[in-house]
């Protein structure tokens, strides 16, 4: 026993199936309580690996049945206590310290903030850092993510949050002509068979939805997202589109599958997700339309919600979903929607950029961007067509316990953020199938960044990603992600506001530059971290898994524009790594084995952090104990008796 721990049990949790991990709850000596890292270090000591807990709960004292010994089904859950940190904890002080508290704690799941804790080592990012400046908003903390980035912590926040002057937004309904943004401009030069059929779609698992009220709250979310009434027109002088003023209102279809059988309801539901999936229509609309499944009593229902791609992103869903609960709730109250203040609008933006792309600030991130890139080709393994109809994808995951290292001990540890961690494997895995040590990639970035100090995106619908190429550099012959990670970093950190100023110019600005920007080689892997998710949505259900239908988002008669797109993104308490490529041009197991590749190497960071220096080599103690016997289950479990 560890001489300043009072007390400990240890015992197993599954907390995904197939996945046991052995979980330690201490009980420490007053003022002494020993940080994680102490005490892995003194069990690996002593125990072989697969002996040593991966997670550490301190507890003021163990629940107790009535005859004395330790009542295990009292335990809490392992996963919401305060992570291993830098800091010590120190309570919030004042008002806003304790907002911004409860913020960090419902947003990154950790009960207890302290107001010095880092917020990229509590597993925060660029995109969670967006959830956070809405939320804030609420409670009349105005907040940036320029500010966010530079301060960290709560405290810091704080005091540079009261200097905050909150930015004026139009109120009412927007309605107009509408620049094309830098990525509008991108999607309406690819070859695509239609324009109305390239949306983003959810499916939640609901129950008790009344299709009335939920008519009604659609609704409300058309009329105060202006993105969700674009139009858009083909001219002689190209594409052009304008905001209406009209709010659709028959954009839900209900079906009722109860008489349906279990075997025939994924056949039907599918063919009712094609249907919607291409219903939309960018001359006159809708951009938005949802299909209610009505499963019967045991089975629940099923909301698919399917909106164009030009009128949200990855923080849209949020937005949105978020949005929906809350406009559902009141309705069914009979009461009037209650939504936050909005902040500035989808066309204001597109007019600052168009502007922003003249400005003496564009033209100086030009040399960055005109560097010269490597070609970037990935292997094929065979010549085929690259269309939507021949892709697939694979998917490779992190355990629980390995997302919660990965989020929270590696950007403790080496000092980085959780995209330079992906980067860096990512390259890696790249590197040893294709042998080079330089990598294209193209990046996709949420694209709302401070550009402007009167501009607040932190509530605004719309499509504002970001696509821009990276060429990484790995040292020759270097074999380990935890030597390249400070490399990869700094190579990310050069980019100008990174990298929206690379569309700007690429698509609005000066035709010289322009012409230049697109004659370089176009990266075939794409990468995009979408960020955290959680699985439930206050006030109207849970995301669907993966295997429910939800139809064919982009026509499959289309071309795919890479040849491997990589997401990134952690649901709930998984990471998980999706990897979309066409049959013909390769193997499924070719594909599979760039995945694993990817995944290893973030098992190496993990495991290079779980010493808490950054030249550790050591393998990380969470492991799985699946291919443990009853018998080894007991002696490991007996060992830890108190």
């Amino acid at each position: 026993t560890h001489p300043h721990i009072h007390t400990t049990t240890v015992t197993t949790r599954e907390e995904t199936p197939g996945n046991k991990q052995l979980i330690a709850y201490i009980v420490a000596n007053p003022g002494n309580t020993p940080t994680t890292h102490q005490l892995r270090t003194h069990l690996q000591r002593q125990l072989p690996d697969y002996m040593v807990p991966s997670t550490y709960v301190p507890l003021d004292q163990l629940p107790l049945t009535p005859n004395g010994k330790v009542d295990t089904k009292a335990l809490p859950a392992p996963g919401h206590h305060r992570p291993e940190l830098a800091t010590t904890y120190a309570a919030p002080r004042t008002d806003t310290e304790r907002t911004l508290a409860a913020i960090w704690s419902e947003i990154l799941g950790i009960d207890t903030v302290g107001i010095h804790d880092n917020f990229f080592e509590m597993g925060g990012d660029s995109i969670v850092s967006i959830q956070m400046i809405a939320r804030a908003k609420k409670f009349g903390v105005h907040l940036t993510p320029r500010l966010i980035f530079k301060n960290q912590t709560i405290a810091e926040i704080a005091v540079h949050a009261a200097a905050t002057t909150p930015v004026d937004a139009e109120q009412g309904r927007v309605a107009g002509e509408v620049p094309l943004t830098p990525i509008q401009h991108w999607f309406f030069e690819k070859d695509l068979p239609t324009f109305d059929h390239f949306n983003q779609a959810e499916l939640l698992v609901t129950d008790g939805l009344a299709p009335d009220v939920l008519r009604l709250a659609l609704a409300d979310l058309i009329e105060h997202h202006d993105a969700l009434r674009l139009r858009c027109v083909d001219g002689p002088d190209g594409w052009r589109q304008y905001l209406d003023e009209t709010v659709d209102t028959d954009i839900l279809d209900v079906h009722d599958l109860s008489g349906v059988s279990d075997e025939s309801l994924a056949a039907v539901s599918l063919d009712i997700a094609e249907e919607t999936q291409q219903s939309l229509g960018l001359a006159k609309g809708p951009l938005l339309r949802a299909a209610l499944l009505e499963l019967g009593p045991t089975r629940g229902q099923r909301l698919l919600t399917v909106v164009h791609h030009l009128a949200v992103d990855g923080v849209s869903w949020r937005i949105l979903l978020e949005d929906l609960g809350s406009c559902y709730e009141r309705r069914a109250a009979d009461l009037a929607p209650l939504l936050p203040a909005k902040t500035t609008s989808f066309r204001s933006w597109a007019q600052r950029l168009n502007g922003f792309a003249d400005s003496a600030q564009a033209r100086a991130e030009y040399a960055y961007w005109a560097e010269p890139k490597p070609a970037g080709r990935v292997p094929r393994d065979r010549d085929g067509r690259n269309d939507l109809g021949s892709a697939a994808s694979v998917v490779a995951a992190l355990s629980p316990e390995e997302t919660r290292a990965l989020l929270r001990d590696v950007p403790r540890v080496f000092s980085t953020q959780i995209n330079d961690a992906l980067l860096t494997a990512l390259a890696h895995a790249l590197r040893d199938w294709t042998g080079n040590d330089e990598i294209l990639i193209g990046l996709e970035g949420h694209g709302r960044e401070d550009l402007f100090p009167d501009v607040d995106l932190s509530r605004t619908v719309g499509w504002f990603t970001s696509v821009f190429p990276v060429a990484l550099r790995l040292a020759p012959g270097a074999t380990d992600p935890v030597a390249s990670l400070d490399s990869v970093r700094e190579q990310v950190a050069r980019i100008p506001n990174k990298g929206v100023g690379y569309g700007i110019l690429r698509h609005l600005g000066a035709p010289d530059m322009a012409a230049v920007l697109r004659r370089q080689p176009t990266p075939e892997v794409n990468f995009n971290y979408l960020g955290q998710f959680t699985r439930d949505l206050p006030g109207i259900g849970r995301y669907a898994g993966p295997d429910e239908p939800k139809g064919h988002s982009i026509s499959p008669d289309g071309m795919r524009w890479n040849m491997l797109d990589v997401t990134a993104a952690v649901e709930g308490d998984t990471f998980g790594l999706y990897i979309n490529y066409s049959t013909a041009l390769h193997e499924r197991r070719t594909v599979e084995r760039l995945a694993d590749g990817v995944v290893g190497h973030l098992r190496e960071l993990i495991a290079g952090s779980a010493d808490g220096a950054a030249d550790a080599r050591r393998e990380s103690p969470g492991v799985p104990l699946t291919d443990v016997g009853d018998a080894d289950m007991a002696a490991i479990l007996k060992r830890f008796s108190i």
